[in-house]
């Protein structure tokens, strides 16, 4: 798989991977899955690589350069763009409050949209 690095500490020997299957971030760490000769990638490189998911997590493992600095403005782009715009749509819910001590009676569980039969043998 081809990937873009988003994120990227040298030191501390970790990478955020964006994958070409849109799918989740990958997590690049430790040289063992680093197998391209030359420096630690840094945001902006194009690798391959394979992935792997354990649990939550989706592993990045022998990752290797295609690239380097193929896409320099992702970080930027990234860090300029906007947020997006909260949905005019919120959940509601409905909790049955009652006062200390007594009880609700519930209404019989009736389908939303109850289906009748029509009166004539007429079709619909």
């Amino acid at each position: 798989m081809i990937g873009v690095v988003v994120w990227s500490s040298g030191s501390r020997e970790k990478a955020i991977i964006w994958c070409e299957d849109q799918a989740t971030l990958a997590y690049l760490q430790g040289h063992a899955n680093f197998i391209g000769p030359g420096e630690w990638p840094q945001p902006g490189d194009l690798v391959e690589l394979e992935t792997r998911t354990v649990g939550n997590l989706r592993h990045a493992l022998n990752v290797s350069m295609l690239s380097e600095q193929s896409c320099p403005q992702i970080p930027r782009i990234l860090a300029e763009a906007e947020a997006p715009a909260r949905p005019a749509l919120r959940v509601v819910a409905q909790q049955d409050l009652t006062p200390q001590g007594t009880t609700a009676s519930k209404a019989p569980a009736r389908p939303a949209f109850p289906y009748t039969q029509p009166r004539s043998g007429a079709a619909c």
